[in-house]
């Protein structure tokens, strides 16, 4: 915010409570954009402070009509490849498991190189893990990865410690069983689709409760969550039904749910690393 307001020249991206505080663009060119990301859940849109970009190339002592004119010209050309590059990661993803772009700004790497791809799906052929693979990579690659592993660390050294347990019948087959009703109900599917449906719902209710009894530690509930966002790549395309999809977004928010209610101060921790996981996602397409 200070490098912005005294003339910076590095691209910078806010919320859009400090997108007020900046107040109205330089005179010299439109330096500020405002970007909205698309979301393929027309019922849970993309938050609007996760939706602001800020993009300033005016620097403080731009001097003649063609300098300011050239850094209007790059700011354009910016937001187009954006928008239109191919190359960008698409911002179509369920942000229920996480959201990519407020871990590029938590984490301050917004503004850091991706990283190299090949060298990372080289370094997994090789046999290297995929810790290993991010480092040689680089850029947000690697960071993202250190830093799922720094914030699992913390965030299971402080789940372990609870003695809270949470009700497998609330927290996974509740939420199932409302999915399911769902499905009986819904008028545009066939009887057969309606089987299956259930069917799937049926192998998704065994694999999640498989090595678990009637009550779980939060320690439990949170790796579990982890799995349902892996099988979901974390918000990114997943080869599933919408209806499996649905359960699978139910299952989700309510383990997470009764995590936070459970223990209340692992919020930010567990924010934080699906928010990585989903940038990871991101990052490895």
């Amino acid at each position: 915010m200070a490098g912005w307001q005294e003339g910076g020249s590095e691209p910078i991206y806010v919320c859009e409570s400090h997108a007020k505080e900046l107040g109205h663009p330089r005179e010299h060119c439109r330096d500020v954009r405002i970007v909205s990301a698309q979301s393929d859940h027309s019922e849970n849109p993309i938050k609007s402070e996760d939706q602001i970009q800020v993009t300033d190339v005016a620097g403080a002592e731009t001097k003649g009509s063609a300098s300011s004119e050239a850094a209007c010209s790059f700011a354009d050309t910016m937001l187009g490849r954006a928008t239109t590059d191919p190359s960008v990661r698409s911002p179509v993803r369920d942000l229920t498991y996480g959201n990519p772009a407020k871990a590029m700004v938590d984490e301050a790497i917004w503004n850091m190189a991706t990283g190299n791809y090949q060298f990372y799906r080289t370094a997994l052929q090789q046999g290297k893990s995929a810790t290993e693979a991010a480092q040689a990579a680089g850029g947000q690659l690697a960071v993202v990865h250190r830093k799922i592993t720094d914030y699992t660390l913390k965030l299971e050294a402080v789940l372990s410690e609870s003695k809270a347990t949470i009700n497998v019948g609330e927290a996974i087959d509740k939420p199932l069983e409302h999915s399911v009703l769902e499905i009986i109900g819904n008028g545009a599917m066939s009887d057969l689709e309606k089987d299956a449906a259930i069917q799937q719902l049926g192998a998704l209710q065994e694999w999640i409760k498989h090595g678990l009894q009637e009550n779980i530690t939060p320690l439990q509930a949170n790796r579990t969550l982890l799995a349902i966002g892996g099988r979901l790549n974390w918000g990114g395309t997943a080869d599933l039904s919408e209806e499996s999809k649905a359960a699978y977004r139910a299952l989700f928010g309510s383990l997470k749910t009764a995590i936070h209610a459970a223990v209340p101060e692992v919020q930010n921790l567990q924010d934080r690393v699906t928010n990585l996981y989903a940038a990871k996602s991101d990052l490895e397409i």
